[in-house]
């Protein structure tokens, strides 16, 4: 294969990008600077659970209609291409099957997080979905942040980011003080209100985090509502509140996760804009953004595997490191692409964290 005919990407500094760039420099060439993807649609029950509770975070209570109007706009898309015989292995079909399961837990999610976790009034929003860029040394930063608030009580502003995971919150919350994410996103916002004339200073950020409930909505749920004479998304909703309150207790009963099933978290910066660990992470981008990037040999694997493997899934790209360049042709043909990349939202709810 030869790599000169291709356009590499833009470096963008992005807390996904360098997470990824860090860990496995030859991961972050194939996603990030040659834009190589899998071929077909690709069923990621917890990446698009998490991007529709995200957007019911974003619009808030109130507004559900809008969220099931756009997950059905989405719905309609997989189908018709299903309708013109595009849909060879049945992925779309299915993925626009399960768009339906998400978006039931998804809704009962937010209603409970909201319930525990009402925003206080004096939070007024000033910003949300906020992506932002910006140059730093030579360098371009961006992100998305999902919401900027701004307490009237003291004039400060906040950073709020919400998170669905299904993992033990623990691991969520641990260490998102030094995190890329909170670091990457502080200068975003500092570097945005400044050019919103906002004399404000950005004091925190606040990680709102819930676990995905290991319930879905089933015929359970139908009889349960013939029985209380109520609809059924809400004798789901109260059998969801009955699963977080037995997997709450257990967690803190046996000390497994102080966090409990559902938390929120207000993070102060203390440490300077841009401190020393950062600012090696960006001396690692600038670094790799200035080798031939028409030649994979040039970015290491990881050589701990740990990249490989992450969540307890095989990289996409396994086949790609697993095979001579040379021979690269048929892999391309059969399963991977070029594609413009994206951004992720900073995979900001794959599991999401």
């Amino acid at each position: 294969m030869n790599f000169e005919k291709i356009e590499p990407q833009p470096v963008v500094c992005r807390q996904s990008s360098i997470a990824c760039a860090l860990h496995c420099p030859r991961k972050w060439w194939c996603k990030y600077r040659m834009g190589i993807t899998l071929r077909g649609v690709q069923v990621k029950e917890s990446a698009d659970l998490g991007k529709i509770y995200h957007k019911f975070q974003e619009l808030g209570p109130g507004r559900e209609q809008e969220v099931k109007a756009w997950i059905q706009q989405q719905q309609n898309a997989l189908m018709e291409r299903v309708n013109r015989g595009e849909d060879l292995d049945g992925q779309m079909a299915r993925k626009a099957n399960l768009m339906t399961e998400s978006y039931h837990k998804a809704e009962v999610m937010a209603q409970i997080f909201w319930e525990k976790y009402p925003q206080p009034s004096y939070f007024k929003v000033i910003g949300q979905e906020i992506k932002h860029t910006m140059g730093w040394n030579g360098l371009t930063l961006e992100g998305t942040i999902d919401k900027l608030l701004l307490n009237e009580q003291d004039g400060s502003i906040w950073i709020r980011d919400h998170k669905s995971t299904g993992r033990p919150l623990k691991f969520l919350f641990g260490g998102m003080a030094w995190s890329l994410q909170a670091r990457i996103y502080r200068i975003l916002a500092e570097d945005f209100i400044a050019k919103q004339a906002l004399l404000r200073v950005v004091r925190g950020f606040i990680l709102d985090g819930i676990l995905k409930p290991g319930i879905k909505l089933c015929r359970t749920d139908e009889k349960n509502a013939k029985d209380w004479g109520c609809p059924v998304e809400e004798a789901y909703l109260r059998r969801v509140k009955g699963w977080y309150k037995e997997a709450d207790e257990k967690l803190r009963a046996e000390n497994k996760d102080p966090y409990g099933t559902i938390h929120s978290k207000a993070i102060f910066y203390t440490e300077p804009l841009m401190p020393t660990e950062l600012e090696t992470a960006l001396k690692v981008m600038r670094e790799l953004s200035k080798r031939p990037a028409e030649l994979p040999h040039a970015f290491e694997k990881d050589v701990t595997r740990r990249a490989c493997s992450e969540y307890e899934k095989q990289c996409e790209y396994y086949d790609l490191c697993s095979t001579d360049p040379e021979q690269w042709d048929s892999l391309f043909e059969q399963k991977y692409k070029f594609v413009k990349p994206t951004e992720d939202n900073d995979a900001q709810n794959e599991e999401t964290d």
